[in-house]
């Protein structure tokens, strides 16, 4: 049984996964897409229809959907998680309970000891968004079996559209046929293969309105707090103007040197998801990398340098370390956005003791940094890959439950499920590659539950440099998404025209 209270948009959504049985349910992040699923899978548990659930999930996300399980239902769920030993007897368990929660890397192991399901729900659906991937084969294999298919993503294409057309190979093959005439149908593409052009969206949009429940921001603004944007430039010093311009000058041979090697179509895309691919490729990403480090904090080379030369660490970037070797480093003294955004966070902070701030970078030892330079104005807990799932719910129980601790550092691990709605400020101190990523990271304080009347989402950019093309490249991937699935930015004939630059042509361009 349903034990709280939905919003009425989630209760139409309940209505429709339960009648059609198979759905996207595409609302935005903080828009309560485990309620509304749970409302679904108890209501079909009430009729019958269903008596055990399989829920597959990311595993930092597990024992948070375990919690709100159990605050929303009677229902009995096991958590399958440990060794192989202590997960064999907990498969045995779940036989009798209603839910059973797994993350997909541990089900892939485990996939002979499941048992059988008649509900199946993905969260955070972008898990399968390669069609290529051994765990997005795995879970649409294992979903053929089931009736019940629900997908979770408040925003289904991160990217590319591709990824929309493998989730819902998931939900239901049929909606949107086989591939080659999905991508014949919907995208234009060059001589190379790359896509140029996307087609007949207004069909696409109409065809998803079947099998997806979507709610964007501003079709619940009126629940949610109100959101002030900000974007704020920093100006390089002179030193990390010249090395930036030396670094950019080498990036440019990179990709030339990638281009005369038949690579007319080099991938533009790839170079923004950090693809497979050859070794001109990582060449061209190791000083993309290095590029995105001197815009953070040029301390973040040195490390990185460091690393690479001590041979007792399987870590650091060797163009890292020519840039030092050719003394390169050494006229650098500042850190511009670290001094820009320490001053921020301050004066957050004084305005009023009630605010408190959430930050993400990139950059694990950068959020060491920040935490160094702001100890002194309040206290702070880290919550980054590698810690394990107790360190970070002490994390998240000490920000939201400790008045002195007012900032809330994240590398992106902390953009998925962390619901912080005792933050009112959110920075991105530098930019994820992916559009989704950055909803996610923003999504962490807008928030059905948000404390405050409104929120302000702040983003750092070096004036001219790299980041100002990763910011373009983002707004392009957030508008893909809403023309497929939302119907925005389509001229007379349902069309979107991708119009941007090259890479090459930003850099020479760029004026640092």
């Amino acid at each position: 049984m349903f034990k709280g209270q939905l919003w009425p948009y989630q209760q139409e959504a309940v209505e429709r996964m339960v009648d059609r049985g198979q759905m996207l349910l595409g609302m935005v992040m903080g828009a309560g897409k485990t309620p509304t699923t749970l409302g679904a899978i108890e209501e079909l548990h009430g009729q019958g229809d269903i008596d055990r659930c399989l829920v597959v999930v990311p595993a930092s996300l597990k024992f948070q959907w375990n919690a709100e399980i159990g605050k929303f239902t009677d229902g009995s769920r096991v958590v399958i998680d440990g060794t192989k030993s202590k997960r064999a007897q907990q498969w045995k368990v779940s036989r009798n309970a209603r839910y059973v929660i797994v993350n997909a890397e541990t089900l892939i192991n485990d996939v002979e000891l499941m048992g059988d399901f008649q509900a199946m729900v993905i969260d955070e659906s972008t898990m399968i968004k390669n069609r290529a991937a051994k765990r997005s084969k795995l879970l649409k294999k294992i979903g053929k079996t089931i009736p019940f298919r629900y997908a979770l993503t408040g925003q289904p294409i991160e990217n590319r559209p591709e990824e929309l057309f493998s989730i819902m190979e998931f939900v239901d093959k049929d909606v949107l046929g086989d591939f080659r005439t999905f991508d014949r149908t919907f995208i234009v593409r060059d001589s190379w293969g790359k896509a140029v052009r996307y087609r007949n969206l207004d069909k696409m949009f109409k065809t998803m309105q079947e099998c997806m429940v979507r709610k964007t921001r501003e079709d619940i603004q009126d629940q949610l707090p109100n959101i002030i944007h900000q974007t704020i430039p920093v100006q390089f010093d002179a030193p990390g103007a010249a090395l930036y311009r030396t670094i950019t000058n080498d990036l440019l041979a990179q990709i030339s040197e990638a281009m005369s090697k038949g690579k007319g179509g080099f991938n533009l895309w790839s170079h923004y998801n950090s693809a497979d691919g050859d070794d001109s490729q990582g060449q061209i990403m190791s000083r993309l990398t290095v590029l995105r480090m001197l815009c953070d904090n040029p301390a973040l080379i040195e490390q990185s340098s460091a690393d690479f030369a001590d041979t007792n660490v399987n870590a650091g970037s060797e163009y890292a370390h020519s840039l030092y070797s050719r003394g390169l480093l050494s006229p650098l003294r500042t850190a511009p956005k670290l001094d820009a955004c320490v001053d921020y966070i301050q004066a957050v902070l004084d305005e009023d003791p009630k605010n408190k701030v959430v930050l993400f970078s990139f950059f694990k030892k950068n959020l060491r940094l920040i935490q160094e330079r702001t100890k002194e104005m309040a206290d702070s807990v880290l919550f980054m890959g590698g810690m394990t799932a107790p360190e970070r719910d002490a994390a998240k129980q000490t920000f939201a439950n400790d008045p002195n601790c007012r900032i809330f550092l994240s590398s992106d691990a902390g953009g998925y499920g962390v619901d912080l709605p005792m933050a009112n400020y959110l920075i991105s101190y530098d930019l994820p590659w992916s559009s989704g990523k950055l909803e996610q990271r923003e999504a962490r304080i807008i928030r059905l539950s948000s404390q405050f009347p409104h929120v302000t989402i702040a983003t750092f950019v070096m004036k001219g440099s790299i980041e100002e093309r990763q910011y373009e490249m983002l707004q392009v991937k957030k508008s893909i998404n809403e023309a497929f699935v939302d119907g925005k930015h389509l001229d007379n004939q349902g069309s979107f025209v991708l119009d941007i630059n090259t890479l090459s042509t930003f850099l020479r361009d760029s004026k640092v």
